[in-house]
């Protein structure tokens, strides 16, 4: 049944005091609230989630918002979930700590000019705590880090595999072009606490690959709320390590095998992260970046020998 413009999907686990800030800013969409749903997918939280949601559905009444819940530990598995559920045919999804300006629905829509667009990502803003002092070795250059996606322009590109596909705290798909890929990989992305990523990445490849059109619109833009934890040193080093495991994981499931030119890619980056290092090592921000891109090639190394002689996947 398609009764809905577009369908706003959020994964969520354990954010329920960020989640509503989420909802309160969907409430307040410029699109008529008539024109969308908010499909909320509770993966399996232990937090008072649920109690969230029935509390935002009785003061958000213009606001079409339906509870879900998926027991499968994973947000391949909750983004399954919403997009089986979804009255539309544009299925936006939204992290439960991304706040979207009042027009980001309908820029989205607009976007999806033609049948051949299979997909619109949208600007994402790292926004941080306003008491809290950002370490001196960050700079704009972490910004993929906090989940920040901005390509420096103003208007709608398409985008190549060359160009980076939009981040998952601000996409949307056409449903029948995920259908046509699969769903998403519950292989690939969180599963409670680990770090591995990638599910859009994967999505993106496959709908690019069978003659999908990939979009970036600047003016759908969200605010990605970053918690203080993720301004210490040890989170990016863990961060790395699930970084490098995503990496061989999106070359392992696009092609079906884990080949010797994936290898040959992981070395060549090493490579390459390895001389920026050399020539940056004054400058305290460039410095941890490029160690930090050295270390995700060692792990996406230490990874494809295990998928390639254990077959661990």
């Amino acid at each position: 049944m398609i009764n809905k413009l577009i369908s706003v999907i959020i994964p969520t686990f354990n954010r329920s005091e960020k989640l509503i800030l989420v909802l309160e800013a969907l409430n307040n969409q410029s699109l008529p609230s008539h024109d969308y749903e908010v499909l909320v997918v509770d993966n399996n939280s232990n937090d008072n989630t649920k109690e969230a949601v029935e509390t935002s559905i009785g003061k958000f009444t213009r606001l079409n918002i339906k509870y879900l819940f998926e027991k499968q530990q994973g947000l391949n598995f909750a983004r399954n979930c919403g997009v089986q559920q979804a009255h539309s045919n544009i299925i936006a999804f939204l992290d439960d700590d991304a706040i979207p300006h009042s027009h980001w629905l309908k820029m989205l829509l607009d976007s999806y000019r033609d049948s051949s667009i299979g997909c619109v990502g949208g600007k994402i803003i790292p926004s941080f705590p306003g008491d809290v002092k950002l370490p001196y070795w960050t700079s704009n250059i972490f910004n993929g880090y906090f989940s920040g996606f901005d390509l420096g322009i103003t208007h709608i590109k398409e985008l190549t595999e060359n160009d980076g596909f939009p981040y998952g705290a601000n996409i949307s798909f056409k449903k029948e072009a995920i259908i046509s890929a699969g769903l998403f990989n519950p292989a690939l992305d969180r599963r409670g606490k680990n770090l591995i990523a990638g599910g859009e990445t994967e999505m993106c490849i496959r709908l690019y690959r069978g003659g999908w059109k990939i979009l970036y619109n600047p003016r759908a833009v969200v605010h990605h709320l970053i918690s203080p934890d993720r301004l210490k040193r040890d989170y990016f080093l863990e961060h790395v390590k699930g970084e490098g495991i995503t990496k061989v994981l999106i070359d392992y499931h696009v092609s079906n095998d884990i080949t010797y030119q994936h290898l040959f890619s992981y070395v060549r980056d090493l490579l390459k992260y390895s001389k920026k290092l050399l020539y940056c090592f004054n400058k305290a921000d460039k410095r941890f970046y490029y160690y930090l891109r050295i270390k995700v090639n060692v792990h996406a190394l230490i990874y494809w020998f295990k998928l390639k002689y254990k077959r661990v996947v």
